[in-house]
């Protein structure tokens, strides 16, 4: 039975991710049909880098599917069935100083952690309820899955602004891109493999590996990463520093080896280390434009003016691609597939917040996110997903309040900081840079 075609709009179409998402597009096009893209951003100079390549893989693999171009924002989201969101507000400008700035005070210089992420994060909610606002003002229907980051606090805040709106999905590609790892490694089918997993966007742990016929993976995976080292299923394709980033999870499991914690969770224990080994004037921001969006420009440019694909590579993407697109096929077509998914709590883990947004093994279909219940967790990991949903709670807080106050006491709270001092110096370092996108107010309130 033919599936009924979408239309999907892709918000922050100018990202160096959209071009490998419409070479994804392209090889699923059976499974997730689109009769029509509307690629939205408010920066047409950037798209312009990757337009002819995508009209192009478009019209070669599927001719019939409409194409529209826009900086209209009404224009963009009047009339579709899903936004595939992967914005970046202020770009990779921003970017650069949420990685350099708290590195020029010895903390961790990271884009979704600390205090990079806080900036980060303060500045993506009022770009998210934007988009939001817009998408509701024509349709209730329509399918928003959000992937920009940093996705602990833009989903926590998004939680808040909009209880009910259940077809407001937050996703993160992380823990899909360590199961495809995890896959490599054990030389299986990532389709085949389900996984117990309980945290907080970019602070998780896996505790159980097993595969749809019951066939359990953990304990040798376990035992395969205290021998061997953890590399991504694309080694050969990432830099040394993301080489390190998988490393460490060896080095957390030669600490505590019964769950295997997520990539991010290095920021949080090995700060003082990962601060010592980075470059204040050479991060990641630079290492990205320098090396993949470089690479992903130069194939596009290849397109530029051709009618035909030839033999111009095409892009995709097994990891943010291929998320992406099954979970719009796993909602379209209600087959609740299962993958690692943020949601309100609401019982799912017993013993921590019922109100915080938490990421678990759930389903996605036609009634959105159903999480899979996980139970209670121990002391040592409650204690620490309590300290860094606090941190995420007044982020958001902050942005709402317009709070000095409560960003100073986030950033205070924040494992990768642990001190007044910085936390108020890297603070109004953040603010004078950022005005454009938030400001806090100071009152007369003491600090904690």
């Amino acid at each position: 039975m033919m599936r009924a075609p979408q239309t999907i709009t892709i918000s922050g179409a100018g990202s160096c991710r959209t071009p490998a998402l419409i070479g994804t597009l392209m090889q699923m096009k059976e499974r997730f049909p689109v009769k029509k893209v509307i690629f939205f951003d408010k920066d047409m100079k950037r798209f312009a880098k990757i337009e002819d390549y995508c009209r192009l893989l478009l019209h070669t693999f599927s001719p019939e599917t409409e194409v529209v171009v826009t900086d209209d924002m009404d224009e963009a989201y009047c009339a579709c069935d899903f936004v595939f969101c992967q914005m970046r507000v202020g770009q990779n400008k921003m970017r650069s100083y949420d990685e350099k700035i708290p590195l020029k005070h010895g903390l961790v210089g990271q884009e979704t952690c600390g205090p990079g992420g806080f900036a980060y994060g303060m500045r993506s909610i009022g770009g998210m309820k934007e988009m939001v606002d817009c998408v509701r003002k024509y349709s209730k229907d329509t399918w928003i899955l959000n992937y920009t980051n940093p996705a602990a606090i833009v989903g926590l805040a998004l939680d808040r602004l909009y209880p009910d709106d259940h077809r407001l999905i937050n996703m993160c590609d992380q823990p899909y891109s360590m199961m495809v790892s995890f896959a490599k490694i054990l030389n299986v089918n990532v389709k085949k493999l389900r996984a117990r997993y309980f945290g907080l966007n970019h602070f998780g742990w896996f505790t159980e590996l097993y595969d749809t016929d019951g066939h359990d993976y953990f304990g040798a995976l376990r035992d395969y990463l205290k021998n061997h080292d953890f590399k991504p299923y694309n080694a050969e394709q990432r830099t040394q520093s993301w080489l390190d980033t998988y490393l460490r999870v060896n080095k957390m499991m030669n600490c505590i080896s019964e769950y295997i914690p997520t990539t991010y969770l290095q920021y949080y224990f090995y700060a003082d280390e990962i601060v010592k080994e980075s470059d204040p004037h050479f991060t990641r921001a630079d290492e990205t434009v320098l090396t993949r969006e470089k690479e992903v420009w130069d194939v596009c440019a290849q397109a530029k003016g051709k009618t035909e694909l030839g033999n111009i590579q095409v892009l995709s993407s097994p990891v943010f691609g291929s998320m992406m697109v099954e979970v719009a096929e796993s909602i379209a077509y209600d087959l609740n597939a299962e993958f690692i998914v943020m949601t309100r709590n609401t019982g799912l883990i017993d013993n921590f917040p019922a109100e915080a947004v938490v990421e678990v093994a759930g389903t996605l279909g036609k009634e959105g996110v159903r999480g899979i219940p996980y139970g209670k967790i121990k002391p040592f990991y409650k204690g620490l997903m309590e300290n860094q949903y606090a941190y995420e709670e007044l982020t958001c807080e902050a942005w709402m309040e317009k709070d000095y106050t409560k960003a100073l006491q986030a950033l205070a709270l924040n494992r990768t900081v642990n001190d007044f001092d910085k936390a108020k110096a890297v603070l109004d370092d953040l603010m004078a840079v950022n005005q454009a996108y938030w400001t806090l107010e100071k009152r007369d309130e003491p600090c904690i």
